[in-house]
């Protein structure tokens, strides 16, 4: 049985990146299917307004409680905005390993870009980090290879680097999860 993914917009995301989102994950991830959620507010309580961040484990939290539709098992949270996770200072995304709720944050995945705006990077790195959060939902670790979607991003020029699909030995874990 497919394993149902809901794609949940936290606050004004364009529909564009939804449903880039919503046909390019079934290609990576076969045996899921995905669909969209109307959008929902920011957690006020989330934003850290010393930092000007957000607070990623708030808003998984916020997800959790939010969406409970028993029919998806899991849940990525897109949010249009810069957030942080404990000791980092940001975060592109955050997942529960092995659990139901991640989240990914655009804002930063614009930075760099040289002038003018290059929507094609920005899209490419939107699908690399959704398929990096979704992939520890299924149980992926980081891995060693830096050209798998799976390897740890430190920095924009990683995640560019590593693209958006699964070395052999993660592909083979992602089709047995």
């Amino acid at each position: 049985m497919k394993s149902q993914i809901l794609l949940q917009a936290l606050g004004p995301v364009t529909n564009n990146i939804l449903k880039m989102l919503e046909t390019a994950l079934p290609k990576r991830f076969i045996s899921s299917s995905f669909a969209l959620a109307s959008s929902l507010e920011l957690p006020f309580n989330a934003f850290d307004s010393s930092r000007k961040q957000y607070v990623s484990p708030e808003i998984i939290s916020f997800i959790h409680e939010s969406c409970n539709d028993a029919r998806y098992q899991k849940i990525l949270g897109i949010c249009d905005v810069n957030a942080y996770s404990g000791r980092l200072n940001f975060v592109f995304g955050e997942a529960q390993f092995r659990g139901r709720i991640a989240a990914i944050y655009l804002a930063r995945l614009r930075e760099e870009m040289d002038d003018p705006f290059d929507e094609r990077i920005f899209l490419q790195r939107v699908v690399t980090e959704a398929v990096h959060e979704i992939g520890h939902l299924f149980g992926l670790q980081h891995c060693s290879s830096s050209s798998c979607v799976m390897y740890f991003s430190n920095s924009l020029g990683d995640t560019d680097k590593k693209g958006s699909d699964f070395c052999s030995a993660c592909k083979t874990k992602i089709i047995r999860a």
